[in-house]
């Protein structure tokens, strides 16, 4: 097992423990659960095997379910997000630039930002059509969508930084 490896491994396991025992207690104005978890779907590294990806974000959003109970909601959420995220990839990064091989290796912000956005809001979007499965929910799939997802976004980010931070010491 090499660095990058034990990196994703320790990285998948902190995130779940996070996302279990911190974050799914949070509950911010009473509905509002932030998700720390997807930052793993964010560091993983562009280039790496797809398959092996999918099948570890498998067991993220199952491990997840299982610990919070919610029935398979991020399991479908986060596995549909790891399918599509080639796809996230060059529409963030563009089809004719150059994509670097990992987040962290990137230099341009607005990419980043757009990249880590676009993997919260369809999970998000995703994650409250299954749990509200409801056409008459809509205005709370997108209340619960945008506000998850504000919230989501800044601790993401706030994650993300301090993975920068490690990784330059």
């Amino acid at each position: 097992m090499n660095r990058k490896s034990l990196i994703l491994l320790i990285s998948f396991i902190t995130l779940l423990f996070f996302q279990i025992f911190v974050f799914n207690n949070m509950n911010i104005f009473g509905f509002i659960n932030p998700m720390i978890y997807l930052v793993f779907l964010v560091i993983y590294d562009f280039d790496s095997d797809q398959t092996l990806f999918i099948l570890v974000c498998f067991l993220l959003g199952f491990s997840t379910d299982f610990f919070s109970q919610s029935g398979g909601a991020h399991t479908i959420s986060t596995l549909t997000v790891s399918f599509l995220r080639p796809i996230l990839i060059r529409n963030s990064y563009g089809v004719t630039s150059e994509v670097p091989v990992n987040f962290k290796a990137d230099t341009r912000k607005i990419n980043k930002y757009t990249f880590i956005s676009l993997i919260l809001i369809l999970h998000h979007l995703i994650y409250f059509s299954v749990v509200f499965f409801s056409l008459s929910a809509i205005y709370l799939i997108i209340k619960n969508t945008f506000l998850t997802f504000i919230f989501s976004l800044i601790l993401n980010v706030m994650v993300l930084n301090f993975y920068r931070k490690s990784d330059d010491s």
